[in-house]
């Protein structure tokens, strides 16, 4: 579900990026691949991973330049950043480590290696530190035991229902983009139909079920949904 860590690799060579999507995501981790810098720059606005894996050599660029970029904003400032690139001579090592990467590791490289890495960062950014539990006011969902609860009183929800509202409550305050939850909750892929009413029906759901606490869910016209503090 979305508590696992989330990775963005910016990497043109399928082969590469085959095996990075496998790897990662049988140590648990969800990652998603960019081609270009451009497809990076649009998958970064909609969301912020929990690392960044950037190629150097790519159709429209260096990576080195979404590296900079990334630092040069606030909200991304302390984004992990590992670059994974056929370019191993010491001075690119030090042009990426001085542009703002944590880390360097070349190509060809050991898959242990690379895990070895990612843990590391993750680590290190408290990333791979999840809560054990979400609360907001009189509503605490429980993750380790996926349990809600209204005050004492225990709420049944389905697992979808828990997902979603679990990633609203974990955005706190922030508006977050239907494709996004969709993506996140449901695993949607790229370029899906946001059409789909999937989460409107599972909002209406657990609306019946948390009552006048569940208005704290807001929808934001034409954008996604807000989950409000306690007033």
């Amino acid at each position: 579900m979305a508590a696992k860590a989330q990775i963005l690799a910016l990497e043109d060579q399928q082969t590469t990026a085959n095996l990075l999507v496998d790897a990662l995501g049988d140590a648990g981790y969800e990652v998603s691949v960019a081609g270009t810098l451009a497809q990076a720059r649009e998958k970064l606005a909609k969301a912020l991973p929990d690392l960044l894996i950037l190629d150097r050599n790519l159709p429209d660029g260096d990576g080195l330049a979404i590296c900079q970029e990334v630092r040069a904003k606030q909200a991304s400032a302390k984004l992990p950043v590992l670059f994974l690139s056929a370019r191993k001579s010491v001075e690119e090592k030090v042009t990426g480590l001085e542009g703002g990467a944590d880390d360097y590791l070349a190509k060809p490289f050991s898959v242990e290696e690379l895990l070895a890495r990612v843990g590391s960062l993750l680590r290190r950014s408290g990333a791979t530190e999840r809560p054990k539990a979400l609360k907001s006011g009189s509503l605490t969902l429980d993750i380790a035991a996926r349990k809600t609860y209204l005050g004492k009183k225990e709420v049944a929800l389905s697992v979808k229902e828990f997902d979603l509202l679990w990633f609203l409550m974990s955005e706190q305050g922030k508006v977050v983009q239907r494709e996004v939850l969709l993506q996140k909750v449901w695993g949607y892929e790229q370029g899906l139909d946001l059409s789909t009413k999937v989460i409107d029906v599972t909002l209406s759901h657990i609306r019946e079920k948390l009552g006048s606490v569940a208005d704290r869910i807001v929808a934001v016209r034409g954008i996604g949904y807000r989950f409000d503090a306690e007033a």
